[in-house]
């Protein structure tokens, strides 16, 4: 059966007021005969013995409160009272630590209430007294305490801080020698501090801060409300009075073309603190933005891209790729300012032909320009580093930056020839596959039987000749526009003629009111060799003989002018046609 009481740690003040550890026990309640009515009961978990019995009064809840508020104010004075001895101090703080740990099994309602409490009794100025402290052990509990705090609530922590900071201001606005000092002691900056002077060779504490921090400068946590924003409010605070401490290793050690300091420490630090402001790149954009710009953060961040450590010249290369990955034109023109793509092929050249991590995530970098297609970016680099980089052939990746580059200038010198490219890439006029498949289908399911006397029979590709004359170049359109022109004239006119045994051409000439018919387009020209005539590729065995004549029904006229020599032939036809000859579509189908 699974123990559903609540595990609690005991402790009784004693006649010198300091608190006595009376053990871990599991709390109940029930009826005690001794006392007269229900009860709070403690028993020991290693035998059982019974640790606390107290009885349950109706004003209980309001004197708990009221002991609990004693209590903690109590125990805040004694940890920021500088006369406390650091023993005591350490037991102390410990027990908070563990009273805020024993939170986390509270249900949510009675969680929010402890912390709620905690925060009006003033655990974050004790926090910051502390932190302040030089005991080691100390400080870490501290931190700890401070962590439970974060990740219950961080806007409880945000909105402190903010309120500290402006009660700071209004000091110094008094005397301004102040404001260095006020800033020093804001909690965000201790923080901070305590991240850059870690002691601990792997940085565990750093680490643990570093995840602190972050969580509080996350938007994704922070909110908005009709009066106020979080993010705009607390963003402001921190690169005004937080941002400087944050970056003061970073651009310390990077005043010279290399880095001042590069153990294994110190680069692990600053990849921290590199991390981070990638973070702020991702996440906050316009004060990042502008705080990169006027500190030159960028070009001090490369520097690190000489460093003998692999992991931190990597944290710096991401950080350039975060910034790049935006595609903001005003990161890119400050970039190509400060030809700060320098560092990133030094080190490309200085790693050699060596297939690692640094070699690829490099290429990377120069492949998104190119597959993005970041013309400003691809055009400096070509421009600034071509012939250190044109030899690199066991990729494409810079081959492909020169053709990009060499595409922009020709459409830099021939607008008008990037104009046509744009027009035939972006408007093929192509046709949506369903409606051929629709169209072909019902072509080749009509019978030649079925049509009516006088009705053409034209082949699709006909059906759609003015869609593919527009497929065509245009040169050859223009022409081919002017030829049809000029032999309708001439058949209108009734000039047209042949020599010898020529195919004819022949034209559909409608009166005034046709009608309409499926698989006659109301003008429509054949051309031998032209997209849908008669022996030219696309057309299928249906279409129509060379030499057969299009007769309509009354509302059409077939104009076919034959040569001199088949005058006898035509009065035979004409006779024949009196007579009640059949049509001559299916005459020359007989014929066949």
């Amino acid at each position: 059966m699974t123990d559903t009481r609540r595990r609690v740690k005991v402790y009784t003040l004693n006649e010198d007021r300091q608190w006595d550890d009376r053990g871990t026990g599991h709390v109940s309640s029930g009826y005690v005969e001794r006392l007269k009515g229900m009860s709070l009961l403690v028993r020991a978990e290693s035998d059982g013995s019974l640790l606390l019995e107290s009885k349950i009064n109706p004003n209980t809840a309001y004197q708990k409160q009221q002991d609990d508020e004693k209590f903690l104010t109590e125990l805040f004075a004694q940890l920021t009272d500088e006369a406390t001895d650091d023993d005591k101090r350490h037991e102390l703080v410990n027990f908070l630590k563990e009273f805020c740990a024993f939170s986390q099994t509270l249900q949510p309602q009675n969680r929010d209430a402890f912390f709620k409490t905690l925060s009006n009794m003033g655990i974050l100025p004790a926090l910051e007294v502390i932190l302040g402290m030089d005991d080691v052990q100390v400080r870490s509990a501290a931190t700890d305490i401070f962590s439970y705090l974060v990740e219950y609530n961080p806007s409880m922590v945000r909105e402190f801080v903010m309120q500290e900071s402006q009660q700071n201001d209004d000091v110094s606005d008094a005397s301004s020698s102040l404001t260095l000092s006020l800033q020093d002691i804001l909690l965000i900056n201790l923080i901070i501090e305590h991240m850059i002077c870690d002691t601990d060779p792997e940085l565990g504490g750093a680490v643990q801060l570093m995840g602190l921090l972050r969580t509080l400068v996350d938007p994704e946590n922070m909110m908005a409300t009709a009066n106020k924003t979080e993010k705009t409010e607390f963003l402001s605070f921190f690169y005004k009075h937080c941002m400087h401490v944050l970056s003061a290793p970073l651009l310390a050690n990077t005043t010279e073309d290399k880095p001042s300091k590069d153990d294994f420490q110190t680069c692990q630090l600053l990849a921290l603190i590199v991390e981070l402001l990638t973070f702020c790149v991702e996440h906050h954009t316009y004060h990042i933005k502008n705080y990169i710009i006027n500190k030159d953060i960028l070009r001090r961040v490369l520097v690190l891209m000489a460093s003998q450590h692999a992991f931190l010249a990597l944290c710096a290369l991401r950080f350039m790729r975060k910034i790049i990955g935006l595609k903001d034109e005003f990161y890119n023109r400050y970039i190509m300012r400060n030809f700060l793509f320098e560092p990133v092929v030094k080190s490309f050249l200085n790693n050699g032909s060596r297939y690692n991590l640094l070699n690829s995530a490099i290429i990377e970098l120069f492949e998104y320009v190119r597959v993005e297609d970041v013309k400003s970016l691809t055009a400096h680099i070509i421009e600034s580093y071509w012939k250190a980089l044109e030899d690199v052939d066991y990729v494409q990746t810079f081959k492909g930056l020169k053709l990009r580059y060499e595409q922009q200038r020709e459409r830099q010198d021939n607008p008008k020839l990037d104009s046509m490219r744009s027009i035939l890439r972006n408007h093929r006029f192509r046709r949506d596959a369903r409606t051929l498949e629709d169209e072909e289908e019902m072509w080749f399911n009509t019978d030649e039987e079925d049509l009516e006397d006088g009705e053409a029979v034209v082949p699709p590709s006909d059906k759609m000749k003015s869609d593919e004359d527009l497929m065509d170049p245009i040169s050859k359109f223009m022409e081919r526009k002017k030829l049809k022109d000029s032999e309708e004239k001439e058949v209108l006119t009734g000039k047209a003629s042949f020599s010898g045994r020529q195919s004819p051409s022949f034209k559909l000439s409608f009166s005034s009111s046709p009608k309409p018919s499926l698989s006659s387009p109301p003008t429509a020209s054949l051309h031998p060799g032209s997209p849908g005539s008669p022996g030219s590729p696309g057309t299928g065995a249906r279409s129509s003989p060379p030499t057969a004549a299009v007769t309509t029904k009354g509302t059409f006229t077939g104009l076919v002018d034959y040569p001199d020599d088949d005058e006898e032939e035509d009065d035979e036809n004409d006779s024949d046609s009196k007579e009640g000859s059949p049509p001559l579509s299916k005459k020359s189908k007989l014929s066949s």
